[in-house]
């Protein structure tokens, strides 16, 4: 089959996305979508009939719409955008985590998949389809005319670092430069990190300023060259590749920020949801290997939403806030208390460096901070819900111990809410082990 080209078009055009956006956060997004997607075209809606009208007068590699309650008809909403685009275009819709359930009834509609806000670059590029350094190299190329295969490859090596440790990254770039300029020697000097690749540069022949933004980040040294002298042209391209280092300097530190963002709940500053599932198949894994025992705890703030009601969510917000610290100082310092979901809480209890006490049960260390945390609590200064707020607020919860009372993230997280729900029939303000009816 013969691909035909109508006239006039260019078939190395850039990727184009098209983003629908009807709320303020839209604008955001954008900027975001088009910081990570520097090589692609992306075109900005602020309605669906909006896109709808964009898509069918010009089409889109993939389109990235906005969802939450105010959105009018969404289920039509995104029909309309499936039609508009076909079927082989990425339909995302893209949502805050208090409209994920939307978002899940949407997907049925039409959509592909669905994204949190703030979006991580891993989840992004999977649910765009894109391989590592895709949309970025091409960047690349623009800014760094005429690179080799094996510098080329070399870039594309380092942009898929981009998420990594950052010394790793430097390490990357300096050897890139010594590679690029044939020098004995290359130094990269960031935020006062020195990185040498090959020999030490003492003797500099070439250096030039990396700049973030119109921030001076740093600087580039070379040493002399392992053949001919350099000239005029290495100059420029020296020059070149300080902007490019400049640029994915500052992605990098961009992508560090959201990736903070996207882990942290917003009210009570504590890790959200997604970490503790990350974090939690992290420990349970190593917990398998080297046999020690891992202790889950569910718990909330019993009547939560009476204070909402009577006080405001401005209290509600504060309740979540100060409880979350309070839990947090009285854990050891790797334990991880999190907040599960409105005013639910989660926390694993584990010990990487195996049991103080040789035979001693692993609750029990558990239940010492849960002590500590209830009596702290009765002290505790609510200042939204006044005088009458210390020593009033209650919280009750539910306790899963691996390896024996479940052997995964699921079942632990259930087997926790099972002996929270336990507690609450039981009365509140009590924390239960799974199995227990009263305590």
């Amino acid at each position: 089959m013969m691909l035909q080209i109508e006239e006039g078009c260019d078939p190395f055009e850039r990727d184009r996305l098209v983003v629908v956006a009807e709320h303020a956060a839209g604008a955001a997004l954008v900027d975001e979508l088009r910081g990570r997607l520097p090589a692609w075209e992306v075109c900005a809606c602020d309605s669906y009939l909006g896109g709808i009208a964009e898509l069918n007068r010009r089409p889109a590699r993939a389109v990235v719409a906005c969802v939450d309650a105010t959105v009018p008809h969404p289920e039509d909403a995104v029909a309309g955008l499936r039609e508009a685009a076909g079927r082989d275009v990425r339909l995302l819709l893209c949502c805050a985590p208090a409209a994920e359930p939307l978002a899940r009834r949407l997907v049925s509609v039409g959509a592909d998949d669905y994204l949190l806000y703030p979006l991580q670059r891993d989840e992004l590029a999977g649910a765009l389809g894109l391989v590592p350094g895709e949309g970025t190299a091409q960047q690349v190329r623009h800014e760094l005319p005429g690179l080799g295969a094996e510098e080329l490859a070399r870039f594309e090596a380092m942009l898929a670092a981009v998420d990594g440790p950052p010394r790793k990254l430097l390490e990357q770039m300096a050897e890139l430069i010594r590679h690029a300029f044939g020098a004995r020697g290359a130094t990269l000097v960031v935020e006062g990190t020195a990185i040498t690749a090959g020999d030490k540069v003492a003797d500099p022949v070439l250096h030039v300023p990396v700049r973030s933004g119109p921030r001076l980040a740093g600087q580039i040294t070379l040493g002399v060259p392992a053949g001919a002298a350099y000239g005029p042209l290495e100059v420029r391209k020296l020059e070149r590749y300080a902007a490019v280092v400049g640029q994915l300097l500052e992605t990098a530190s961009r992508q560090r920020r959201w990736r903070e963002l996207a882990l942290t709940d917003e009210v009570s500053g504590l890790p959200n949801r997604r970490y503790l599932y990350r974090s939690l198949d992290r420990i349970l894994a190593r917990a398998s290997a080297e046999r020690f025992p891992v202790t889950v705890l569910i718990f909330d703030v019993d009547d939560f939403k009476t204070y909402n009601d009577q006080f405001g969510h401005e209290a509600g917000d504060e309740i979540i806030r100060l409880t979350g610290e309070l839990f947090r100082r009285q854990c050891r310092t790797h334990d991880i208390v999190t907040r599960f979901g409105g005013d639910e809480f989660a926390v694993v209890f584990w010990d990487p460096d195996g049991p103080r006490v040789a035979g001693s049960k692993h609750p029990d260390s558990a239940l010492a901070v849960l002590e500590r945390f209830q009596e702290a609590l009765r002290k505790q200064q609510f200042p939204k819900l006044g005088a009458a707020g210390i020593g009033r607020l209650t919280v009750s919860g539910g306790l899963a111990t691996y390896p024996w009372d479940g052997h995964t993230r699921e079942e632990l997280l259930h087997q926790a809410d099972q002996a929270l729900l336990a507690a609450k029939r039981a009365g509140k303000n009590r924390i239960l082990l799974i199995g227990e009816t009263t305590a």
